[in-house]
């Protein structure tokens, strides 16, 4: 059986990356994109079979919220869940604050591996036909 093929779409490396690291030795494929055009791209090539798409809410290029639109929209099929890092999350606290957050907290990948296990044991299985049944 073929591991299940995760696109996470970040533009900081030192986010995507050791989340990448961390889901390739939980035995997902990962595909890594640091925009939203590349992201688009990693689906439309249809070289890879991508099921979940973890997405940053921002990002230089638009919105992650309009990125995940456009994959259920265009891509029903991949479940898609929308995050921030830490840092961002800090910064617009600090915006809302005087003096914004005094502590930031070491980053745990475990709640992103248990929403991607929750998010895979929803979807629908594939419909087989005809030709699927065929002997090779």
């Amino acid at each position: 059986m073929q591991a299940t093929t995760v696109l996470i779409v970040e533009q900081d490396v030192l986010v995507r990356h050791p989340l990448a690291e961390y889901l390739r030795e939980c035995g997902y494929r990962v595909m890594e994109a640091t925009q939203h055009d590349e992201a688009r791209e990693c689906l439309e090539g249809g070289k890879h079979c991508i099921e979940v798409a973890l997405i940053d809410v921002g990002g230089p290029t638009g919105s992650g919220f309009a990125l995940s639109a456009w994959i259920r929209s265009n891509y029903p099929t991949v479940k898609t869940m929308l995050g921030a890092t830490v840092g961002k999350v800090l910064a617009l606290a600090g915006d809302l604050c005087e003096e914004g957050p005094r502590a930031a907290k070491k980053l745990n990948y475990r709640p992103v591996l248990d929403h991607i296990r929750q998010l895979l044991a929803t979807r629908k299985p594939p419909k087989i036909t005809s030709r699927d049944t065929r002997a090779g």
